[in-house]
């Protein structure tokens, strides 16, 4: 799966999308999204494709959002936020919709800078067992 989502991790949101900065400035997206008014104003500071990887980190610093990309045989989930909770349940929303039982999960909190490197089966045994993730 190659496949890319943006994910509002409060509202439980979910969007399949093309390119992640693309996608946020295109329309109202960011809109539907859940991205704050006043954090969607100062993206006009951040040059378009020239300062993607200066723009994402500050989207998520900024709102409750994370975004997923598939890599093949893992899916990267980035977001940032001191308490997992939230997170952690869309990420379960997305992989019991979205991944296999060997998927490999790549969770990154910039908030904690914690990583979380596990299966989705793994990670699905995890939760109900509830043994506590990072956070």
């Amino acid at each position: 799966m190659k496949d890319g989502y943006w994910g509002n991790y409060l509202s439980g949101d979910i969007f399949l999308i093309d390119e992640h900065e693309m996608w946020i400035r295109r329309e109202n997206n960011a809109d539907k999204l859940g991205i704050p008014q006043a954090v969607q104003k100062k993206f006009k500071n951040f040059a378009v494709k020239e300062d993607r990887d200066r723009l994402l980190p500050f989207i998520f610093a900024n709102a409750p959002v994370m975004r997923f990309r598939g890599h093949g045989p893992y899916i990267t989930m980035e977001f940032n936020c001191a308490d997992w909770t939230k997170p952690l349940e869309l990420v379960h929303k997305w992989c019991k919709a979205n991944a296999g039982p060997l998927s490999g999960l790549n969770i990154v909190n910039f908030a904690t800078n914690e990583v979380i490197e596990t299966t989705w089966e793994n990670f699905e045994r995890d939760k109900q067992r509830r043994i506590k993730f990072p956070g």
